[in-house]
């Protein structure tokens, strides 16, 4: 006890225990995808973040945990596409954020791909798109058929090789 009689021994102590106290749990829960959306304005990489047109495009992963994607951008507008990685908390509707990623957009155009959790997290938001293609790393090929657009989905191990494909079967570019 003799350490703690002088007040400034103690002061790394309590120092050392807010550090520990902010570092355990204290992530913002966000309540509901608008909310979240507020958190996307934050993230994303363009300078007018805070006036741009910004649209919910889904989500997909696994378990708790998920990739929410957002567009930014209108018809007239370049796109960005914002990939990012939330815990999804209770009933579903309140989500932690955990990290933006940098897309991967140069296979085809208005299509994104983050390569997340040993997988890939995919945003089909091209309207020629019908499908998309996907060769595993053991050979098997399977197909995700492109519901609507923007079209969201999780493949749980890194593809070989995947092609967007018309609805004619021909590649998309």
């Amino acid at each position: 006890m003799k350490y703690f009689k002088s007040p400034y021994r103690l002061l790394p102590v309590i120092v050392l225990m807010l550090i520990c106290f902010n570092l355990t749990g204290c992530a913002k829960t966000y309540h509901g995808i608008d909310a979240l959306m507020e958190k996307a304005r934050q993230e994303i990489p363009i300078s007018d973040a805070d006036t741009i047109e910004i649209q919910y495009a889904g989500m997909c992963g696994e378990d708790n945990k998920a990739i929410v994607w957002y567009i930014s951008g209108d018809e007239y507008q370049a796109h960005y596409y914002l990939p990012m990685e939330v815990e999804i908390k209770g009933n579903g509707a309140n989500y932690t954020f955990i990290h933006t990623y940098k897309p991967m957009t140069d296979r085809c155009s208005d299509v994104a791909v983050v390569n997340w959790h040993q997988g890939y997290a995919f945003l089909i938001n091209n309207p020629k798109v019908a499908k998309v293609q996907i060769t595993l790393q053991n050979g098997e090929v399977t197909e995700e058929v492109v519901q609507e657009i923007p079209y969201t989905f999780y493949v749980p191990s890194i593809p070989s090789e995947y092609v967007c494909l018309g609805a004619e079967g021909n590649e998309v570019q």
